[in-house]
């Protein structure tokens, strides 16, 4: 079941995907956003941030890029699934969206 925070943590992992250094934000909110998903991708190692980043980088659907993911690296997509899931909720709690 998809959570109360998943369409707004996606929006904040694909800007963050997309802006790895901002040389500026446009709200106080994007800069919040963008550190929040900064701090949540440093519990991951240097390859599943890899991974996540390109998930939420490429413009296709977050499941259809998980299959090619999936496929590029050799990476089974319920490792890939469950990464996800964990960097949703470690997101939406560094923004007071979960406990």
């Amino acid at each position: 079941m998809k959570k109360h925070y998943s369409d707004y943590v996606t929006h904040c992992l694909r800007f963050y995907s997309r802006h790895p250094k901002p040389k500026y934000y446009k709200t106080n909110v994007d800069k919040t956003d963008w550190l929040a998903v900064d701090k949540a991708m440093k519990l991951f190692s240097q390859e599943e941030r890899e991974i996540l980043l390109m998930i939420y980088r490429e413009a296709d659907t977050i499941a259809d890029n998980v299959y090619s993911i999936s496929k590029k690296t050799g990476t089974s997509q319920n490792s890939i699934w469950g990464m996800l899931k964990r960097l949703e909720y470690e997101v939406a709690k560094k923004r007071g969206l979960a406990e």
